[in-house]
């Protein structure tokens, strides 16, 4: 009896202390598993779907690992539903620990875990493959998330990553962390790591754009990248077509002047050969919206007895020699003709005028002046067809003949083959229009004398000359 007695008052003594014991350690344990930081397990609240473990120390028969059904309770042997949504853990454990005292276990000990956190989520929105929630995982990390939503989609490669954040005791968010995208990469490690809460908001923006149009090889709207230029975005819309390469790159920006928005130029160079040929306007940053526009190439055209007719690029310094060569030269027709210059009058619409002109000999221009001249745009470049002469009478080879530089008439009779056996030396003239243009002239010339060695007896044939060979019988 004495044995008894003994072993009823140790059980009333140690009892007690066992229940603080492992109420004391199961406490900790449970705020460990809530929060991942060591607090009570006060800090968490379960919520539906939330997946609970419930021990009772010495009653095997009595655990119990249960989600929380969407009325908010879990069954439990002998006490059927009991409600949990919104309590702590230590706090469902109390409840147990009461209920079972009420007559169903002497002495309860009871331990409460949170198996599985199925009510904490974070919420993704904006640029992301997967919108909506996402659930929340012990140490989630933005790089974490970022994944689980099956990444950033095209639109926000380049966007802003925003997390929202619930303010304690409140239903409002504020931003609690804000950086770029670049190409779909977070900018450093730290950025990576930052850690997430239950209930943040996760967001990705479009990205920023900026639009190129004109004489481009990919017109449209490209994201703005990080540090992105003009020749970098030039270079991202594949660079000037033919069209452009010689054309004028500008920078258009938002402008927000006293009469509201628009847009303005802020930069501009020339192309050459598709290359931008300001330095400082390579450099320039662009910034969200900005326009670059790649213009038409500035032209000039060609026509008349050339290689190669048409509206050409006016390249950097083109001069006239340059455009010439550019067009594959003269045809063998204006070989001996002229070349011309023609530029728009300042203060007429659609009038031109003749600006510079020179003789072809073999196809060279014969004036220094006139190769060098720089070209303007619209300028036109003429090569007229050779300048003629002809022969009639008593040679061997009568008809038009090209006027060759410094062509005389014993030159021309030359060409034609000479006298034929009844052209007479002394019986030789010229039919050559008069000034006035109302009829002809005729000269003179004694090719006999010239043969002599006189060489002033011989003339020198102007464009459109007839020579006439008659014959000696008189």
């Amino acid at each position: 009896m004495k044995g008894r007695r003994r072993q009823g008052i140790i059980r009333k003594v140690l009892i007690p202390v066992v229940i603080f014991l492992v109420i004391a350690g199961s406490g900790g344990a449970h705020g460990a598993d809530a929060e991942g930081k060591g607090d009570s397990g006060d800090a968490y609240r379960v919520g539906i779907n939330d997946v609970i473990d419930i021990r009772v120390i010495d009653h095997p028969d009595l655990r119990t690992v249960a989600p929380v059904s969407s009325d908010g309770t879990i069954t439990f042997p002998y006490l059927g539903s009991v409600y949990v949504k919104g309590l702590s853990l230590s706090e469902i454990r109390e409840e147990i620990t009461k209920k079972l005292a009420e007559g169903y276990v002497k002495y309860p000990v009871v331990t409460v875990l949170l198996a599985k956190s199925m009510s904490r989520k974070i919420y993704t929105y904006g640029q992301l493959s997967k919108r909506g929630e996402i659930m929340y995982e012990e140490d989630m990390t933005l790089l974490k998330a970022l994944s689980l939503a099956g990444g950033v989609t095209p639109e926000g490669l380049f966007g802003k990553v925003v997390i929202r954040r619930r303010e304690k005791e409140s239903h409002r968010y504020k931003k609690v962390l804000e950086t770029y995208l670049d190409n779909g990469m977070l900018r450093s490690r730290k950025i990576e790591d930052t850690l997430l809460e239950p209930d943040d908001i996760l967001i990705v923006e479009r990205n920023k754009t900026i639009l190129i149009q004109g004489e481009v090889m990919k017109r449209g709207r490209f994201p703005l990248e990080r540090g992105m230029t003009v020749l970098s975005a030039l270079l991202q819309a594949g660079g000037a077509n033919d069209n452009g390469k010689y054309g004028k790159i500008k920078l258009r920006r938002k402008w927000r002047g006293k009469k509201g928005g628009g847009y303005r130029d802020v930069v501009e160079a020339r192309l050459n050969e598709g290359v931008i040929e300001s330095g400082k306007v390579e450099e320039t940053l662009l910034r969200a919206d900005d326009i670059l526009v790649v213009e038409r190439n500035r032209t000039f055209l060609v026509e008349g007895e050339v290689m190669k007719r048409g509206r050409f690029p006016l390249e950097e310094g083109m001069t006239v020699l340059r455009a010439l060569l550019s067009v594959g030269g003269v045809k063998d027709s204006g070989r001996y003709g002229k070349i011309r210059v023609r530029r728009k009058e300042e203060g007429r619409t659609g009038g031109y005028r003749d600006l510079v002109e020179a003789r072809l000999n073999e196809g060279a221009i014969e004036s220094r002046e006139v190769e060098d001249m720089v070209l303007e745009p619209d300028d036109i470049l003429i090569v007229e067809g050779n300048e003629k002469f002809y022969i009639y009478g008593e040679v061997n080879k009568k008809g038009e003949f090209d006027l060759k530089k410094d062509m005389t008439v014993f030159r021309a009779i030359t060409i034609a083959g000479g006298f034929t056996k009844w052209g007479s030396e002394s019986r030789v003239s010229i039919l050559r229009a008069n000034r006035e243009g109302s009829g002809f002239e005729r000269i003179r010339v004694d090719i006999g004398k010239v043969i002599k060695g006189d060489a002033t007896a011989d003339i020198s044939l102007q464009p459109g000359d007839t020579i006439i060979v008659s014959t000696g019988i008189f």
